[in-house]
């Protein structure tokens, strides 16, 4: 595994969602107010202040902003997960590590492995599971900075 694999994965956390079922990256138009958003109601493009959200910390919100303010991450995939049986942690990091990383291509520009870029995303936990969570939220960052407008398409 690369120092920046095992980073993607460190850097994850587990987030309270209902599904959404959209894996084809699209910006969002809209002006977006500064606050928090229940998780379910983030559409792709949104722009995020997650980057003080605790690791593997159960959530029903998160802290959205306008793109064109600085923030520091952009959702780029929201993916949906097959099962009734909860494939536990191990299966939901490397399910969303891969699905991702093949994402992050399409929104980006080019593939992961020569991206300056990151990613980090959201999973279901055990108990937002049960609730009928199937959804993973992959997040696109610029590692240390904060970015002001989107990385769609950035090729860098």
């Amino acid at each position: 595994m690369t120092t920046r694999a095992a980073m993607a994965i460190v850097a994850m956390t587990a987030v309270l969602a209902t599904g959404c079922t959209s894996a084809t990256p699209q910006g969002s138009t809209d002006e977006l107010p500064e606050g928090t958003i229940a998780l379910f109601d983030l559409s792709l493009g949104d722009c995020l202040n997650d980057a003080s959200v605790p690791l593997r910390a159960d959530m029903t919100d998160v802290p959205r902003v306008a793109c064109e303010e600085p923030h520091d991450s952009e959702l780029f995939a929201i993916l949906s997960i097959e099962g009734s049986v909860f494939p536990g942690e191990t299966g939901l990091v490397s399910e969303g590590q891969e699905r991702c990383a093949r994402a992050f291509g399409d929104f980006v520009g080019i593939p992961f492995g020569s991206s300056t870029l990151d990613f980090r995303f959201y999973y279901p936990t055990a108990s937002s599971w049960a609730q009928g969570d199937r959804s993973i939220y992959c997040v696109a960052f610029d590692p240390g900075l904060k970015v002001a407008g989107t990385l769609l398409g950035a090729q860098r």
